[in-house]
């Protein structure tokens, strides 16, 4: 810089440049440098959501459609699936250090969008068996005749009888039905929400015990 350009031209007053610099540290109030905000999320102050949101949205209509389709491994997709949601974030965001309670959000966040990826695909799987398979009799009959089973164990007097039958014909109509199809599907909702936030904390866990240093001889 030249030397007049050092000083103002019509003051005389020396002129000042200040170059702003990226750091990951601030100053303290000490005097000693401490991690800027952006460090510190990547500490695990924080979980950053939108790549959190994005991860766990694919991951988990995969796990909804799978839990819908086969739902004998349902545990399998559900605890999975929250698992691989950590272990995407955690490639995501590189030097990320989640823990346990950070770990059960990301969990519940899946399992929110799995719940709901769930109950649409039995929607879908529903009304298809009825409407477009023309299945409803076959599906009508399992339903009540497990009601009924049900009724019939839970009845012990001839009083008892008659109360759970005037209770078998409400649930039998279209009404009931109706409600124990909710009822049971916000059981399902609940189980997943369980499970995912279950799945959250373990593949927290795995994660910090994997990268725990080994002892060297």
């Amino acid at each position: 810089m030249a030397r007049d350009a050092a000083f103002c031209a019509q003051c005389g007053s020396p002129q000042l440049r200040y170059t702003a610099q990226e750091t990951d540290f601030l100053p303290g109030a000490n005097g000693e440098a401490s991690p800027a905000p952006q460090a510190q999320s990547m500490q695990g102050s924080g979980v950053l959501w939108k790549p959190a949101i994005r991860i766990a949205l694919w991951v988990s209509l995969g796990a909804g459609v799978l839990s819908a389709v086969l739902a004998a491994a349902s545990l399998l997709w559900i605890i999975g699936g929250a698992i691989l949601v950590i272990t995407l974030y955690r490639r995501s965001v590189p030097g990320v250090m989640l823990q346990p309670s950070q770990g059960a959000r990301i969990g519940l966040l899946t399992g929110t969008m799995t719940a709901a990826a769930a109950m649409a695909g039995n929607t879908l799987l529903l009304v298809t068996q009825r409407f477009g398979l023309h299945q409803g009799n076959l599906l009508d009959a399992t339903l009540n005749s497990a009601m009924q089973q049900a009724l019939a164990r839970a009845a012990t007097g001839a009083e008892a009888q008659a109360q759970m039958a005037s209770t078998l014909a409400f649930l039998l109509s279209p009404e009931g039905r109706a409600g124990m199809v909710l009822l049971g599907m916000g059981f399902i909702a609940f189980v997943i929400l369980l499970l995912s936030v279950v799945g959250g904390v373990l593949g927290v866990q795995m994660y910090r015990n994997g990268s725990k240093p080994q002892p060297t001889a």
